[in-house]
């Protein structure tokens, strides 16, 4: 697996036509070691297929260079979303173990977002098997994209909402609501209720700062660092934008509001206004008690997303690859 690490390297390639992965640094790095499972496999595919795989750092002089080349097939592992010729997105998709191979982007700017969920055209059995499976072993062993608190289970005091705060949206802003505005309607909506609020432990230090000078202003909030997965099970709704934590409280059957663009929609209420929080945090759980949340994750992350640790991850992934690079 080749590095191009400046323009005159990446000017200095012949002609053939090669699988070029676009990442930052940090991604970048683990993929040269071979740290990645993803991109492990993949290379290897690749390369039996006869092409090169090449590495380039995205947003880069050599990687603008690349970008003119017009028979390669690139991979973008970036936060940024586009669309064009011969370009894919592969990124970890919002549960540990599972990756976005996408025409458009990852996350809220992924093609999920306009697909259609029919839950009559899933397998009931197939989707049971495989969100056990799933569930248990990421509930079990407390994974998260994001180092988890040790999990206490039963021991958190049951609560009306948790809030899932998020760092500021790259790029198109996605929100519906900010993050204050999640914490002070929720907050307001029964002040005898508790509400647990999380911030994310990305966000800038005056950002943090913010936002808990917001929960000071209510006595029925409550800051907690506790395993997400604990405050999930301890709370009757979720409130996030669009955050990967709203989607794994689907593992535990949890209503969850959405208040920004999320390719997880099918299986939330989304609240766009103030008004439309205030009438999920009323009518929510009753609202989603029967949503087929099994059928869902299997359509999702397994159907549509891909995984490393499957024996067809990389027939899969290059199906996807020569569909849209036609190699």
């Amino acid at each position: 697996m080749e590095q191009i690490r400046t323009p005159r390297a990446a000017k200095q390639l012949t002609q053939e036509r090669r699988v070029i992965v676009h990442a930052e640094a940090e991604m970048l790095a683990r993929i040269a070691q071979g740290q990645i499972d993803a991109f492990r496999k993949l290379g290897r595919r690749v390369t039996r297929e006869g092409f090169p795989l090449v590495l380039v750092s995205a947003g880069s002089r050599e990687a603008a260079v690349l970008d003119r080349r017009p028979d390669d097939v690139r991979l973008i592992c970036t936060d940024h979303p586009a669309y064009a010729p011969n370009t894919l997105h592969l990124r970890p998709g919002p549960i540990w173990g599972f990756w976005y191979l996408d025409e458009m982007g990852s996350g809220p700017h992924s093609s999920q977002r306009f697909a259609q969920f029919c839950a009559d055209d899933i397998d009931a059995d197939k989707a049971k098997y495989f969100f056990d499976g799933v569930t248990g072993y990421m509930l079990r062993e407390n994974l998260s994209h994001i180092p988890q608190e040790v999990r206490v289970h039963s021991s958190l005091q049951g609560a009306k909402a948790v809030v899932f705060c998020q760092r500021a949206p790259v790029g198109e802003d996605m929100r519906y609501l900010t993050n204050e505005e999640m914490i002070r309607i929720t907050a307001e909506h029964d002040r005898d209720a508790l509400i647990y609020v999380k911030l994310h432990p990305h966000q800038s230090k005056p950002t943090r700062r913010a936002l808990m000078e917001v929960t000071q202003d209510y006595t029925n909030v409550r800051l907690s660092q506790a395993s997400l997965h604990d405050l999930i099970e301890a709370s009757d709704l979720v409130v996030t934008q669009n955050s990967t934590a709203g989607f794994e409280a689907l593992m535990q059957r949890c209503a969850v509001v959405t208040c920004g663009k999320s390719d997880y929609w099918h299986a939330t209420l989304t609240a766009r206004r103030p008004a439309d929080l205030r009438e999920a945090l009323s009518y929510g759980s009753e609202a989603m008690a029967d949503f087929p949340y099994e059928k869902y994750l299997y359509w999702f992350l397994g159907q549509r997303l891909l995984e490393p640790a499957k024996d067809n991850f990389t027939a899969r992934a290059w199906a996807r690859i020569r569909d849209k690079g036609l190699l």
